[in-house]
């Protein structure tokens, strides 16, 4: 009997470490979780059927989530952190979650938007306005869907670099056309080899690559949002058009990089990405102006899609 109790704690304790959960942490997460959705429902629907939702998660999302800069709901945080799951293939080379949150739009044919935020680790207060967002969809009946994956580099965050754990830059490892006559060029001859815009070895030879590109495919995203810091305008790669006024952040066209995002998304593949680079490193401390941003974002998502939808159009 004694063994059989030491064999199951050191089984969770195993488990927890693997969600990137401290002793302390785990000690509050339950030693027989509930089962796993195989066999029982999540609790919010997933159109992606490997996912998956679990306690030790949510404990893992509040406690990650909290940490970062600016206020913050706790009663939210914890409601929203419930309901994270944690797609198949998405865990870090140090054997973190790269959790993601949904809330889906009932609405027919609304757009379907992902967020990433924290691609680059030491750029906190992006994870600051994806925790906000996430905190406002928990008491809204959105017009469109969206995932949000706040901490998209998870090793990053912890080890505080741009980078991953493998020294590689995941915002110039997307597998963009002639990524492998270019990145590595442009790495050497323009960044002069330094280590915080390596590309890789090999175009999406990161997990975290390959976990960002699995979400774009399953979750039919026809819009994309990035959250960066510290240059200070709203860069847009998609559709020429008319931008939303947001005063605090000037709107640009700032250009795409081998291996990026954007090039990867719009260039290649025709879905429009937004990428907002908060000024300076200081997080938004006002929940109004994060709620205006937002708000703005989602109205470029479905006049970007309208666009696009009428260009198709036209061209048939």
């Amino acid at each position: 009997m004694r063994f059989l109790i030491i064999k199951n704690l050191t089984i969770h304790y195993m488990r927890c470490v693997a969600l990137g959960l401290t002793v302390l942490s785990c000690s509050h997460v339950k030693m027989f979780p509930s089962p796993s959705p195989k066999t029982s429902s999540p609790p919010t629907p997933s159109p992606i059927p490997s996912a998956s939702v679990d306690k030790a998660l949510g404990s893992y999302c509040y406690e990650t989530l909290k940490k970062l800069p600016g206020k913050y709901h706790k009663a939210r945080l914890r409601k929203a952190c419930s309901r994270v799951l944690l797609k198949e293939g998405c865990v870090s080379p140090k054997n973190r979650s790269i959790f993601h949150y949904d809330k889906l739009s009932e609405r027919v044919g609304g757009t379907r938007i992902l967020v990433l935020a924290l691609i680059h680790g030491d750029e906190f207060p992006s994870g600051s306005v994806a925790r906000a967002w996430m905190e406002r969809l928990e008491e809204l009946d959105p017009r469109n869907s969206w995932r949000v994956i706040p901490v998209a580099n998870p090793d990053g965050l912890v080890l505080k670099t741009r980078t991953n754990a493998n020294r590689v830059d995941i915002n110039r490892n997307f597998p963009t056309e002639n990524w492998d006559q270019l990145a590595l060029k442009m790495w050497k001859e323009r960044y002069k080899s330094t280590w915080r815009k390596y590309p890789g070895p090999a175009p999406a030879s990161e997990v975290e690559t390959r976990c960002l590109m699995a979400h774009i495919k399953d979750f039919s995203s026809d819009f994309i949002i990035s959250i960066h810091t510290p240059l200070g305008h709203l860069d847009f790669d998609g559709p020429k058009m008319k931008y939303p006024n947001f005063n605090l952040l000037p709107w640009r066209r700032f250009g795409h990089f081998p291996g990026s995002l954007g090039r990867y998304m719009w260039k290649d593949h025709g879905i429009p990405v937004l990428t907002v680079e908060l000024k300076g490193n200081d997080p938004i401390k006002s929940f109004e102006v994060l709620d205006n941003l937002q708000d703005i974002s989602g109205t470029l998502a479905i006049k970007a899609l309208d666009r696009s939808k009428a260009s198709s159009k036209a061209s048939h």
